[in-house]
C-alpha cells in the first residue's frame, strides 16, 4: 500500500472523527470536505503523470451504473449491485482512484436516499472497499478470491455502519449492547454480501477483461 493510499485511509478517519466532535449537525459540510479532500488526492496523482480525460469518463460511467443500480434496487435494501461494480472498476483503475469512486458513489447515491449524519461514514466504507479492491489493479485475480473478497466486502460495509449506530445511538455501550446491534444488522449485511459475491462468481472476470479492454485500447490509468 503505498503512501497516497495511507493518506487517504487517515484523511477519511480524521473526518469522521470530526463528525463525533461536532455531534454529526454538519455532516453534509464534512461529506462535502471529505470528497474534495479525496478529489484533491486524486488530482494531485492525476498532474503528475500524462493525463488523459478517457479516465475521467471512466470513473463517470463506473458510478453512474453503481448509483443507478442502488436506486434501480431500492425496495431491495440487502440486493444492491453497487459493491459489484465499484470492486470491477477499482481493479481495474488502482486504489485512489477506488476511494475515489466510492466516496462519490455514497454522496450521490444519497441524493436520492437522503443525506445525513450517515453519509461520511457510507463514504467512508464504500471509499476502504474501493481502495482495497484497487490494490488488486495489475494482478491476476482469481475467481475464488474475487468471490471471498465480495462476499466479505457486504461485512465491511455493514460493520463501518454499525460503528457509526453504536457510537450514535447505543447507550450505554457494553459488550451485550454491541453485540445486539452487530446481530440486529446480520441479516442485511449477509444478504449483500451473498448477493455480490453471486454477481463476482457468475460474471467478475467477464467484466475485468471487458474494463482491461477498454484500459488497455484507451491506454488509461497507467502508473
Amino acid at each position: 500500500m503505498n503512501k497516497r493510499s495511507i493518506f487517504l485511509i487517515i484523511i477519511a478517519i480524521i473526518t469522521l472523527v470530526f463528525m463525533g466532535i461536532f455531534d454529526n449537525k454538519n455532516y453534509l459540510l464534512m461529506s462535502f470536505i471529505f470528497l474534495s479532500l479525496t478529489i484533491g488526492i486524486y488530482f494531485i496523482r492525476f498532474e503528475q503523470r500524462k493525463t488523459n480525460a478517457k479516465e475521467v469518463v471512466f470513473i463517470a460511467i463506473i458510478c453512474a451504473l453503481a448509483v443507478g443500480g442502488r436506486v434501480l434496487f431500492a425496495a431491495l435494501p440487502a440486493v444492491k449491485p453497487e459493491l459489484f461494480i465499484l470492486i470491477m472498476g477499482a481493479i481495474v483503475s488502482g486504489p485512489e482512484t477506488g476511494f475515489l469512486m466510492g466516496t462519490i458513489i455514497a454522496l450521490t447515491s444519497n441524493m436520492y436516499f437522503g443525506q445525513g449524519a450517515w453519509t461520511p461514514w457510507q463514504m467512508f466504507a464504500l471509499g476502504i472497499i474501493g481502495l482495497i479492491s484497487g490494490l488488486l489493479s495489475n494482478k491476476k485475480t482469481g475467481t475464488a478470491l474475487l468471490t471471498v473478497w465480495g462476499f466479505l466486502t457486504g461485512f465491511i460495509m455493514g460493520w463501518i455502519m454499525d460503528i457509526y449506530y453504536i457510537i450514535g445511538f447505543v447507550d450505554p455501550i457494553n459488550v451485550k449492547s454491541v453485540g445486539i446491534a452487530i446481530a440486529g444488522s446480520f441479516y442485511f449485511d449477509f444478504i449483500h454480501a451473498i448477493f455480490t459475491a453471486i454477481l463476482l462468481l457468475l460474471v467478475g472476470k467477464r467484466w475485468i477483461r471487458i474494463f482491461n479492454n477498454y484500459r488497455t485500447k484507451y491506454d488509461l490509468f497507467k502508473e
